[in-house]
């Protein structure tokens, strides 16, 4: 059999060497066959460097995906078809809703294309164990994404300057994650961090409602201010070795209704056991008196285990940029817990007078600590 019908990986030289001869040979239908051929290339995904699936790309579409591991991939694509799994894939690519995110993947990759940028980065995250790569290719997670390597990506996303990056062999952009403002990886003492470039009424709102929560012993990701101006925000990466973040989004396909119903929502977390009710009612309670319009479905989540698949825990609150006087009305408004509290059991009524009695040492949040107090005041609590 000819070296280009071997399954593998295919040089560009090797392959316009192959094309060429089937252009000027008069085979008709099968130099067709043998252009399909070359053009399909296969996948392995892993978990954490467990081969977990395979799946092939032709013409940058996904061709096919079937899983191996079914308990190690996200409940989003364990049934998923190739069409449900390309929607995942594409989830990963670098955000291209802004000028220099685009910039950056012409810079490294010349190509905007989500499937293709994807793959090239071997669909490598921070917040995730999942990567993919050609049959015949592998390399440890650990391994993938250098630090010096992602810090002169950060730093271009965040300064919006030249880093020399054409010298550079960059496993991943990984420059941001899908939102309204630009967020950037950066690896510092030790440790992964993620960077926001914010205005300054979201970054006071994020890391004064972090320190609250966090003040009472509530589940929450920390927010730190970066620079004079605090415009940026700093938290660390709240995983752990050999752990996923997996946001309901994709979680919600391990329910019997993965609708986004409210209701349904509140009942599938529920049904996970009282510490998942207690971390989710925790959030529900602190968005409503926070005035949090954001807490869309890839907002919250839970962290698995990369080795067993088992769920582990909750994921702490994070992204609280949109809240308070940061929401998109620039005001305050004690609406959404009105609103909240005329369905709130003794624990929701529990959880605002827990916030309410460390919220009056923060002069920030003074209007969501008084509309918390008439309210508890009406309720004769």
């Amino acid at each position: 059999m000819p070296s280009f019908m071997t399954p593998g990986i295919f040089q560009v030289t090797d392959v316009l060497s192959i094309l060429t001869l089937i252009n000027d040979a008069d085979n008709g239908m099968l130099g067709a066959a043998l252009r399909e051929v070359i053009l399909v290339a296969r996948y392995n995904l892993f978990n954490d460097d467990t081969q977990v699936a395979t799946f092939t790309v032709h013409h940058s579409f996904i061709d096919s995906f079937t899983p191996q591991k079914p308990e190690l991939l996200p409940m989003q694509i364990r049934k998923a078809t190739a069409d449900g799994f390309s929607a995942w894939l594409r989830e990963r690519a670098v955000d291209l809703n802004n000028v220099q995110h685009r910039n950056l993947m012409n810079e490294l990759i010349g190509s905007r294309d989500k499937t293709t940028l994807a793959l090239r980065t071997h669909m490598f995250s921070i917040s995730d164990t999942f990567t993919c790569f050609e049959e015949g290719e592998f390399t440890p997670r650990l391994q993938l994404c250098q630090p010096e390597a992602q810090n002169a990506v950060s730093d271009y996303i965040l300064v919006s300057s030249d880093t020399s990056l054409r010298n550079l062999r960059v496993a991943t952009p990984n420059a941001s994650t899908d939102g309204s403002f630009t967020k950037t990886w950066k690896f510092e003492d030790g440790a992964w961090w993620l960077y926001k470039l914010q205005s300054g009424a979201a970054t006071e709102a994020e890391v004064e409602i972090s320190r609250v929560l966090r003040s009472i012993g509530w589940d929450a990701a920390e927010y730190t201010y970066v620079g004079r101006y605090r415009k940026r925000v700093r938290t660390r990466s709240f995983l752990q070795l050999h752990e996923f973040f997996e946001p309901y989004d994709s979680f919600r396909f391990r329910f019997d209704d993965p609708s986004d119903d409210d209701d349904v929502i509140y009942r599938n977390i529920a049904s996970m056991g009282p510490d998942f009710k207690k971390a989710w009612k925790r959030i529900l309670l602190a968005d409503a008196l926070f005035t949090n319009t954001d807490r869309h479905m890839r907002n919250f989540g839970v962290i698995r285990s990369s080795v067993t698949g088992e769920v582990l825990r909750f994921a702490p609150n994070f992204d609280n940029n949109q809240a308070y006087l940061a929401n998109p009305s620039g005001t305050y408004s004690d609406g959404m817990l009105r609103m909240f509290m005329k369905q709130a059991d003794e624990q929701d009524v529990s959880n605002l007078k827990e916030l309410c009695k460390e919220l009056i040492r923060h002069p920030y949040l003074n209007q969501a600590y008084e509309a918390g107090c008439r309210y508890l005041e009406a309720a004769g609590t």
